[in-house]
């Protein structure tokens, strides 16, 4: 072993050390711990944030969209879907009409009545199925948007509201609801809204408030014979192999279709200014926390520099008996940087910990504030290996200014002043 790592071992075990020094250290290397878990663990609830939404945005909208402009492209629309199956990315498709509407219902029958605007999807339900979760997450379980077995054989069309929607709404299953659509021509000074009944035939959760209080499913031909053109997005939703790759996709399905009539968007285009906010924001809260380290780094100079003048008879008996510049300088260096790796393994075992209690407890939060109903806590390696080697790097650079003063003390007068 090297006489500098021994050294430095010795000092740091040293029981003569001015207590007040010892707490010095103690402080740089708490200093350390705190800034290391904490930001161990903001960055995971981050991550954990960012790709649970991403997961959730991605089940609930489809990977790539393409939509008709003219009702020419929507009755055309077979065409475009064999030539997009062709593209080998793609997995499935699933035809929708989207539009918005007015839900209408009565509490009381002529005394109460409870409206809210609602965003309506007609889509195929096994299609949809293959594209979205949300056809899974429906209870109770339906195959189709029938509702015979609800209402005593008698027809009427069923609708799935969302869990949210619908409790914000107080409907159960069975009940009436009214859809109230406005037509795309209206006559001068007069306006008769189209309306229809639908039987709440279940309801669905994606746990994204924003999904889950705003939309409701019907089948696609009533939302075709029920929106106008005008009035509505129709479409086709894709789902994708690798969901990072939808812009290239998007850009493919573009160049086989080369007509101004189709449209196209992606759900990355559709979120970039969210999650690049996220980003950004993560990226400031590494640096703002990491501020906690570079405190915890001027407590371990100010150490360092005490010890030296403590030990500057040592030092000096050291350069006499042929210690180099390099190998004084190294003693304290290695002195530092042990005392911020340690402060930076116990934060990274707390952070860890931590990170897996909230993991466990799942925390609960208000839907309609943060979008998720849990706490989400997700762990990334690259970032605990890139907040350690940080943690060390600055703890390291500390060391530098202290040790190069030791190396620079003269012997003869390090020992004449003893």
């Amino acid at each position: 072993m090297h006489y500098s790592f021994s050294i430095a071992l010795k000092y740091l075990r040293s029981k003569k050390r001015s207590g007040f020094i010892s707490r010095v250290a103690l402080i740089a290397v708490a200093g350390t711990f705190v800034g290391v878990a904490t930001l161990i663990i903001v960055l995971s609830l981050m991550n954990g944030f960012e790709n649970e939404l991403r997961s959730r945005i991605v089940g609930f909208n489809t990977h790539v969209l393409v939509f008709a402009r003219t009702p020419g492209a929507w009755a055309a629309i077979d065409t475009v879907e064999t030539k997009i199956n062709e593209i080998p990315e793609v997995l499935h498709i699933s035809r929708f009409v989207r539009g918005e509407s007015i839900i209408y219902y009565e509490l009381i029958p002529g005394v109460k009545v409870k409206t809210k605007g609602v965003i309506v999807k007609g889509v195929n339900m096994e299609e949809e199925r293959n594209v979205s979760t949300v056809i899974d997450s429906i209870t109770p379980r339906i195959k189709t948007f029938e509702s015979e077995s609800l209402d005593g054989g008698n027809y009427m069309p069923g609708i799935v509201l969302g869990r949210d929607l619908a409790l914000d709404m107080h409907v159960s299953l069975g009940e009436v609801v009214t859809l109230i659509s406005a037509p795309a021509e209206l006559k001068v000074g007069k306006i008769n809204p189209r309306t229809r009944d639908f039987r709440v035939v279940g309801f669905f959760k994606t746990g994204v408030y924003e999904f889950d209080s705003r939309f409701a499913y019907i089948d696609i031909k009533q939302a075709e014979s029920f929106f106008d053109f005008e009035t509505a997005i129709r479409g086709l939703g894709i789902k994708i192999r690798n969901i990072y790759a939808a812009d290239k996709v998007d850009q493919s399905i573009q160049d086989k279709l080369k007509s101004f009539v189709y449209g196209t968007n992606n759900w990355i285009r559709m979120n970039r200014n969210l999650f690049s906010y996220i980003k950004v924001e993560k990226i400031l809260m590494f640096l703002l926390l990491t501020l906690i380290i570079l405190v915890a780094a001027f407590n371990l100079v100010a150490m360092l520099t005490m010890v030296i003048m403590e030990k500057r008879n040592e030092i000096g008996i050291l350069r006499s008996m042929g210690a180099s510049s390099k190998g004084v300088m190294s003693i304290f260096m290695i002195q530092g940087t042990l005392i911020g790796f340690v402060g930076t393994a116990l934060g990274v075992i707390a952070g860890l910990v931590i990170c897996g209690v909230l993991k466990e407890v799942k925390v609960g939060l208000p839907p309609d504030v943060y979008f998720i109903n849990t706490l989400p806590v997700l762990v990334k390696w690259t970032d605990v290996l890139m907040i350690s080697f940080a943690s060390i790097a600055i703890s390291f650079a500390a060391t530098l200014f202290p040790s190069w003063e030791a190396c620079r003390i003269p012997p003869l007068e390090a020992i004449k002043y003893d």
